[in-house]
């Protein structure tokens, strides 16, 4: 569905740029590309398009010839010729202007003044294409909006000269495709979201100078995190448990269907990408995230994506294998990053800003509350993160919990501000994971945690203890975590900001030294050889150009 102006001429136009976008988006090798200005201005032609519409296969298409059929009857657009001869006037409605036209009757006038006519249509076409576009608002003028709902079947394109508006949850449909161009808009009306169900696939490849952009249908200047549901990309890998069901989607409706057994499959591509001020309570206890990943397998691109301001988490995963690089999550009402029912992705090259008002964890790892021990565990390899708190007065904040049986294998962290602890493992089944190498920690800077900036961990005597009597701290300060406690690593003072913030560790930071080696493969950026998700001193970094930071 489409919001149309009320002007008969601009529905009008609205259809016939509708009708383009339809047939461009088919693929049809017999029609390669529709021209809108000749769709426009040449009534021939117009025709032509029209025919083809009311005659094809796709329902929509079609729908769309025949509203045209009926305006543009007699190949004038709302307009009936005369019966007799002689002198009309002629109101486009493409255009907005009135022209004088001659007819069949006067055809012995001199053929130069049928020139002199053309010529004037045409400049009065024009000057009418010009009055109609200076008549609305400029993402309008040159985009359009479209409301989306409901399903997308087959193979779909949402082009970046339209803004694209969800309404209510959508679902890309089994076996269908849905390609997001460089520089797209997508906003989203309260209640909405985007479902990529488990045999469909998105292909969402921004560019660094041409984002897509997720974010809140409501005006800038009163957008707030929750405005909208967010994105879900569901598919076929593991997961550790039986008929998973995705939060967010009605129980039994089986699009929320995800897991499987194929590790290596692919849930697509989302890249140079932005989700904004999503996430929201569908009913208790079952939020949408802003980017929520179920069961999504290693061949799934994951990368250059930030998530801000999401009313439960930036990014949830649901097990599977699906791979992060380069992501930035930024004021998550929740967690910013949390796991469980056996996620075993690697994540290279992550910043997590939390804001001073909002938040719990950076990190919360579970396996499955159901069964902490289930299999596949839970236990993604992470190299190159940084996590910044404000040191709130108002939230405790907690860099990472980990619990009912998560892993994980953690290298090259700044942890740098946070107002509770540093790490808490919560559960004997937690901690059985460390000798049986499914959970470490190696090269770790630890600055400003706690109360006072030094406490770095809660005591766990008595009834306070939830591990068994683990010592964390002990743990923790071991050669073999090899974690340093109480090192500045020289983060600017804009780390923490929440309008423009710098990432980067000054160019004298320790974190140049003590990195852990990054593993080889494909997926690895070897040449990271420091602590923290920036280079110390970099000038321009991978988060520069394509992520935002708007407060509302």
């Amino acid at each position: 569905m489409v919001d149309t102006a009320t002007s008969p001429r601009a529905q009008l136009v609205e259809l016939l740029w509708q009708l383009k976008q339809n047939f461009d988006q088919e693929n049809d090798s017999t029609l390669r590309f529709v021209h809108f200005n000749t769709l426009l201005n040449d009534p021939a032609y117009r025709a032509e398009i029209i025919e083809r519409a009311i005659h094809s296969d796709n329902r929509k298409i079609r729908a769309l010839g025949l509203k045209l059929q009926e305006a543009n009857r007699d190949g004038v657009l709302l307009h009936k010729r005369p019966a007799g001869g002689g002198t009309s006037t002629i109101t486009n409605p493409d255009i907005a202007e009135t022209l004088t036209r001659q007819q069949p009757a006067r055809a012995t006038k001199d053929v130069r003044f049928r020139w002199m006519y053309a010529w004037l249509g045409l400049a009065g076409i024009m000057l009418g294409v010009i009055a109609y576009f200076a008549y609305k608002p400029l993402h309008q003028l040159l985009a359009g909006r479209q409301v989306v709902e409901g399903s997308l079947l087959g193979n779909q394109t949402w082009t970046a000269d339209t803004t694209w508006i969800l309404d209510g949850i959508v679902y890309a449909e089994a076996g269908a495709s849905l390609t997001i161009e460089p520089g797209t808009r997508i906003e989203g009306r309260p209640g909405s979201a985007l479902v990529i169900t488990r045999d469909a696939t998105l292909f969402a490849r921004g560019q660094e100078e041409a984002p897509i952009v997720f974010t809140s249908n409501q005006p800038e200047g009163s957008r707030t995190a929750g405005d909208w549901g967010g994105v879900v990309m569901l598919g076929s890998a593991p997961v550790n448990v039986a008929n998973a069901q995705i939060e967010g989607v009605p129980h039994g409706d089986s699009r929320g269907a995800f897991g499987g057994t194929d590790a290596g499959s692919s849930c697509g591509v989302m890249e140079y990408t932005r989700i904004e001020f999503a996430g929201f309570e569908v009913y208790a206890n079952n939020e949408l995230n802003g980017l929520t990943l179920g069961g999504c397998g290693s061949d799934t691109i994951v990368r250059n994506v930030q998530v801000h301001r999401a009313l439960d988490d930036g990014i949830e995963v649901f097990g599977g294998t699906v791979n992060l690089k380069h992501i930035v999550i930024t004021g998550a009402a929740d967690d910013s990053l949390d796991w469980d029912m056996g996620w075993r992705g690697n994540v290279q090259f992550l910043v997590v800003q939390q804001h001073a008002n909002v938040g719990d964890n950076a990190f919360e790892g579970d396996n499955l509350k159901a069964n902490p021990d289930a299999t596949p565990i839970s236990a993604p390899t992470m190299y190159n993160l940084t996590l910044i708190s404000p040191r709130s007065h108002e939230k405790y904040h907690r860099a990472m919990t980990l619990k009912v049986g998560s892993g994980g294998h953690f290298h090259n962290m700044i942890i740098d501000g946070f107002s509770g602890e540093t790490i808490d493992l919560k559960g004997t089944e937690t901690i059985k994971r460390i000798q049986e190498g499914e959970l470490s920690f190696q090269s770790m800077m630890v600055h400003k945690v706690g109360s006072r900036g030094l406490t770095f961990f809660d005591s766990e005597s008595m009834d306070n203890d939830d591990d068994g009597g683990f010592d964390e701290r002990r743990y923790f300060q071991s050669s073999k975590v090899a974690a340093q406690f109480g090192t500045d690593p020289m983060l600017t003072r804009d780390a923490s900001s929440a309008s423009h913030p710098d990432f980067a560790p000054s160019s004298r930071s320790p974190a140049r030294n003590g990195a852990s080696p990054i593993p080889q493969g494909e997926f690895w950026d070897e040449a990271a050889d420091y602590l923290g998700a920036v280079r110390p001193g970099s000038v321009q970094n991978w988060t520069d150009g394509w992520t935002r930071f708007p407060l509302n």
